[in-house]
């Protein structure tokens, strides 16, 4: 069965996605433009699940809601509105982010040096396993942990035990700085630890 070509928007009209991309919420859509003027089939599936149909709205409607002055200082109130909640989204991430840093940062695993062949890094690593569980469990007390956040605690406290055992074994491989910054703005970097 060929596949259908995707629904496209008829000429003279506009969908919602594209009063978006034009500025419009969808207060602004409710409040001046009020009730569509037709629909189309929206194309999209929800696993088998159709999605509702697309609402569109004449594009002269919108351009000459577009030309209100009401509509112009509701948009720039709306804009700024949404620039506001992702200044404060941006600081409450990294406000989190220094609070988990700090967190991690108070923990200084205590090493015993075994006699461990050169080189073993994993077998260096396996006795501190349960110690790093539980001082995740620790820091995931400070508040409920995003699968990121998780990531994120998880290679601070990683470091700080590389950081621990480099001093214990000559051999072991000294974390860089560097790589723990890769591993900020929870980006997450593969070492072995998982």
């Amino acid at each position: 069965m060929p596949k259908r070509p995707p629904p496209v928007t008829p000429e003279g009209f506009l969908a919602t996605q594209d009063l978006k991309e034009r500025g419009w919420t969808a207060r602004l859509i409710r409040e001046f433009l009020g009730e569509h003027d037709s629909v189309r089939p929206n194309g999209l599936k929800m696993g088998r699940r159709k999605l509702p149909p697309v609402k569109l709205y004449r594009e002269d409607r919108a351009a000459e809601a577009e030309r209100e002055e009401e509509f112009l200082v509701a948009q720039a109130k709306a804009m700024d509105a949404r620039e506001r909640a992702e200044r404060a989204g941006r600081t409450r991430r990294a406000n989190r982010e220094r609070l988990l840093a700090a967190l991690a940062q108070e923990w200084t695993p205590s090493i015993a040096a075994l006699p461990i062949r050169r080189g073993a890094v994993r077998l260096a690593r396996e006795p501190y396993a349960g110690a790093l569980a539980k001082e995740l469990k620790r820091v995931a007390a400070a508040g409920r942990l995003s699968s990121q956040e998780e990531r994120f605690v998880k290679k601070a406290l990683a470091f700080r035990l590389d950081a621990a055992l480099a001093s214990a074994y000559v051999w072991f491989p000294v974390p860089k700085a560097q790589e723990l910054e890769l591993v900020g703005r929870y980006g997450v970097r593969d070492d072995g630890w998982e």
